[in-house]
């Protein structure tokens, strides 16, 4: 189970806390206008933005302490998920190694997600010479071999057109299935993955955050005003 209990950041002289529990395999939404603290939400939870107080717990473990890589989180972001002067290869083996420099066994698991992902073709490509749909299959590439528990998505498929949304969401249900991965989407389609959302965080205010379970993985009838 991830728990957020009361942890509260502070940005830009605004105060936001929220506190929240998703059982392990679940999907939850963030749902909030712009400016409302979702994007700061996940910098929290990441370690990239300091803790104020309160406490976030991964099976019952407190993980708030912990660098930034120990933590069991993988994430994508709106942009900026690849490094554009690496190659589609370089970029997916960052992954598996940081250094970059993969054993024969895992090159060998490279090039399977490379696959997978319909990118075996493009592994010499730079990542600059990439469509935006491509680059996020890129980094969804890095972040299933990643094989973290829990998946930080900050709206990674909203620059797209809704065809690309659509795959996008479709391949981080594939993730989540295989891998049984805990997930936190920031998203302002709603209604695209409402048959995967467990729950839903709305934001009343930067300090006051509800968590609302779902009817059987719908959101129907949901409105952020509610």
């Amino acid at each position: 189970m991830l728990k957020a209990d009361r942890l509260v950041a502070c940005r830009e002289n605004k105060r936001f806390e929220w506190s929240f529990e998703l059982a392990t395999g679940q999907l939850m939404a963030v749902v909030g206008e712009s400016g409302i603290g979702k994007s700061t939400l996940i910098s929290t939870l990441l370690g990239f933005h300091p803790t104020e107080s309160g406490t976030v717990y991964w099976n019952n473990q407190p993980v708030n302490h912990l660098p930034v890589k120990e933590r069991p989180f993988g994430v994508l972001f709106q942009q900026n998920n690849l490094f554009e002067h690496l190659t589609v290869f370089q970029n997916i083996a960052l992954g598996l190694n940081v250094h970059a420099k993969l054993s024969e066994s895992e090159q060998a698991l490279l090039r399977q997600a490379a696959e997978r992902f319909g990118l075996g073709s493009l592994l010499k490509k730079r990542a600059s010479d990439l469509s935006g749909g491509q680059q996020q299959r890129v980094a969804l590439a890095r972040v299933f071999l990643q094989n973290k528990p829990v998946l930080l998505l900050d709206e990674p498929f909203s620059s797209l057109d809704k065809n690309l949304r659509d795959e996008g969401i479709n391949w981080v249900k594939d993730i989540q299935a295989e891998h049984a991965s805990t997930v936190i989407l920031v998203t302002h389609h709603l209604d695209e993955i409402n048959s995967s959302v467990d729950s839903i965080l709305q934001a009343r205010s930067s300090s006051h955050w509800h968590q609302q379970a779902t009817a059987q993985g719908s959101t129907a009838g949901f409105s952020p005003t509610n």
